[in-house]
């Protein structure tokens, strides 16, 4: 029998409390403090009563986003601004299977076909929104890992929000996966501005819907489990 780590089912704990009350870009949430980050972490990691997970456990930190992709976020941004509470973007680690699993939806079968990964989300769980950036080794395998991530991605992740669109594009040896609640963000709008950023044609393009909108996930959370 599985169970979540306690961790996990204490931050979901938490978050639940911050149901309804669910920030848009005009009127953000008033209490970020009580809200689960947006990643899940692993057993064993530290809370901190003010900020939740422990800024000083380092082994359990991201390592530091790649500088192309961090900037290529960034001009994405530049031409549609996503005007979320808390937003970073943050390297995804691609030795870590938990990590990459959840994140990026990558499997231990494919994770080699990927150079560098960053992720870019609120750091507060309640506002449904991630961007997910790869660099590819090879700009052949950009279906087969597009599959990947839109298998493998939850647009259920967060405990009381989820995406209900996505959109996946790939141009030359980069794979943008973008989900958001649309009354928040609109993915198009990001992939169309990556297009325009990269004077980018895509090779991969596609549109996903998750059409089992609910307020609260059966699985509170796609994190890793553990075994009894």
């Amino acid at each position: 029998m599985k169970k979540l780590t306690l961790t996990a089912a204490l931050l979901a704990a938490l978050a639940l409390t911050a149901c309804g009350n669910k920030p848009t870009e005009a009127s953000p949430s008033t209490t970020p403090d009580i809200d689960a980050p947006a990643t899940t972490p692993e057993e064993g990691m530290e809370i901190d009563p003010e900020f939740g997970v422990d800024p000083e456990t380092d082994e359990n930190a991201q390592p530091a986003p790649d500088a192309e992709l961090s900037d290529m976020v960034d001009a994405i941004y530049k031409i549609q601004p996503v005007e979320l509470m808390g937003m970073e973007t943050t390297g995804i680690d691609l030795t870590d299977e938990t990590w990459y699993g959840y994140l990026a939806g990558l499997t231990a079968d494919n994770v080699g076909k990927v150079d560098a990964a960053v992720i870019s989300e609120p750091m507060t769980g309640s506002q449904a929104y991630s961007l997910v950036l790869l660099r590819l080794r090879d700009k052949a395998d950009a279906r087969e890992i597009a599959d990947s991530m839109e298998e493998n991605i939850s647009m259920r992740k967060w405990v009381c929000v989820e995406a209900d669109k996505a959109r996946v594009v790939s141009f030359d040896d980069k794979l943008l996966y973008v989900m958001a609640d649309s009354e928040l963000v609109d993915p198009d709008l990001l992939a169309n501005a990556a297009a325009k950023a990269f004077h980018a044609t895509f090779d991969v393009d596609d549109s996903l819907a998750n059409e089992d909108e609910s307020e609260l996930p059966p699985e509170l959370l796609s994190a890793p489990a553990v075994a009894d």
